[in-house]
C-alpha cells in the first residue's frame, strides 16, 4: 500500500511539473505583441503611426509592450516595423499621469499601406496604422463625404 502511494505521488508530481512547463512554454511562444498608445490629454482627432521610417527612432518598450507616445499633431514616425497585438489607449497630462481611454472613443482603426508625404515633399508608400480618437459623432463628422 505504501509503495502504491509513493508511485501515485511521483506520477502526480511529474504530471504537475510537465503541465507547468508546457504552460510556460505556450505562454512564451505567443508572438503577438501588446501596444500602449499615449495621447496628449484631451486629444481628439486622427492618429497615424508610420512604420519603417529610417531616420526615426524605434518604439520604446514599457515592460513587454511597445510604447507609442503620440505627439500633439497625431503623427508618430518610427523605424520599428508594424506588429499585431493588443492595444491599450491613454491620455497623459502634463505631469505624465495617464487616464485610460475607453474603447468606444477609438474609431475607424485600420492598418495598411498608404501613400504619405516625405519631409522633402515627395511621396512614398508606407505601412500606416490609423485610428480616430473621439466619439462616434465626431468620427462621422471627420469622414469625407462620398456623394
Amino acid at each position: 500500500m505504501k509503495q502504491r502511494y509513493k508511485v501515485s505521488l511521483v506520477v502526480f508530481v511529474v504530471v504537475v511539473v510537465a503541465a507547468i512547463a508546457i504552460g510556460f512554454g505556450l505562454a512564451g511562444s505567443n508572438k503577438q505583441k501588446s501596444h500602449i498608445y499615449v495621447m496628449p490629454d484631451g486629444y481628439i482627432g486622427w492618429v497615424q503611426i508610420i512604420y519603417n521610417q529610417k531616420d526615426s527612432p524605434e518604439l520604446p518598450k514599457e515592460g513587454k509592450a511597445f510604447l507609442h507616445n503620440i505627439p500633439k499633431d497625431g503623427v508618430l514616425r518610427t523605424s520599428s516595423p508594424a506588429t499585431s497585438g493588443g492595444m491599450t489607449f491613454y491620455y497623459a497630462d502634463e505631469q505624465g499621469k495617464r487616464t485610460e481611454i475607453s474603447s468606444d472613443m477609438i474609431q475607424g482603426q485600420s492598418i495598411g499601406t498608404k501613400e504619405i508625404k516625405r519631409s522633402d515633399g515627395t511621396m512614398e508608400e508606407a505601412q500606416v496604422n490609423s485610428f480616430f480618437v473621439g466619439t462616434e459623432q465626431q468620427y462621422k463628422e471627420q469622414i469625407p463625404k462620398t456623394q
